[in-house]
């Protein structure tokens, strides 16, 4: 069964994707959306699930401070956790996101994107970090 995995940001979230044995990553979309408008997010998933439809984990990163306490975006997260687990009945799993989007604009840097360039791509890469310190940790133990 494959997972998703979600940066969510206010705007931007990033999207990425296990194949069917959890072993390769693959990014799939930076999406934009009205900020805050959530619900835009919720019918994205959905229409993953419609494409995907062996996805039986959502992977949400957890955006904890570098002391591990929360902070305004952390009770955000939570939130549209508790959203997706009502709307979709799926396990959705908080994986500490701390410094995936910095790592992610630094592979970026040195891979030669531009600015405008790194901007497009940034949370989807984050989003495959994410997913892939999920599998490190749940899978190749």
């Amino acid at each position: 069964m494959r997972k998703l995995a979600l940066d969510l940001g206010t705007r931007t979230c990033g999207f990425a994707i296990t194949d069917d044995d959890n072993i390769i990553v693959t990014g799939l979309e930076n999406f934009r959306f009205k900020e805050n408008n959530f619900q835009a997010v919720i019918a994205k998933i959905n229409e993953y699930l419609i494409q995907y439809k062996n996805i039986d984990t959502l992977i949400l990163g957890h955006p904890l401070r570098s002391n591990g306490t929360k902070s305004e975006r952390t009770e955000m997260v939570e939130n549209f956790q508790k959203m997706l687990e009502n709307k979709f009945h799926l396990d959705v799993v908080l994986v500490n996101e701390y410094g995936s989007t910095i790592a992610a604009e630094n592979i970026l840097i040195e891979a030669g994107f531009k600015r405008k360039k790194r901007k497009g791509v940034k949370d989807k890469l984050a989003a495959q970090l994410i997913l892939e310190d999920y599998l490190n940790y749940h899978f190749k133990k």
